[in-house]
């Protein structure tokens, strides 16, 4: 077995045991497995009529393994609508923003961290990938707690 699939294995094992707390809900599929989907519940935000975010709890992003992972990091994409400074939805090809990556740093905490970008407990406005939810950040003094659904009214 390479280093690489013995990673795949770990990486594996250890979304397993996420999804076994309740974090999380994950579809693999290869042998070892190499893309994934990640579903959640958290209190997020998607856009709403004219450009107003609404509040949205589900979401989902897929995850992709490529041959140079963990050199590099993985591709993600975006699956469900969402209002972040650093995720786009699938209407604009799902873009995501991680910021930095380690090859040392696992699948595990990069899901967590996806999850805690979603529900805004974490956010860069500074390299944003969607400008409008950066402004909208700015222009409400959103600060990374997670209670950002207290400043939009409707459910998506």
């Amino acid at each position: 077995m390479t280093p690489r699939e013995r990673r795949l294995v770990v990486d594996h094992h250890e979304l397993r045991e996420l999804e076994a707390s309740g974090v999380v809900a994950v579809t693999a599929s290869g042998s070892p497995p190499e893309c994934y989907s990640v579903r959640f519940t958290a209190p997020g935000l998607a856009p709403g009529e004219d450009g107003i975010p609404v509040a949205r709890d589900e979401h989902e992003f897929a995850v992709y393994l490529h041959l140079d992972y963990p050199r590099r990091p993985p591709v993600i994409t975006w699956c469900t609508p969402v209002f972040h400074p650093n995720l786009l939805g699938p209407d604009r090809h799902g873009g995501v923003c991680i910021g930095s990556w380690s090859p040392s740093e696992s699948l595990r905490d990069l899901v967590v961290r996806l999850v805690e970008l979603a529900g805004w407990r974490a956010f860069g406005l500074a390299d944003a990938l969607n400008i409008a939810a950066a402004a909208w950040a700015r222009e409400h003094a959103v600060v990374p707690d997670g209670d950002v659904q207290k400043l939009v009214g409707a459910h998506a």
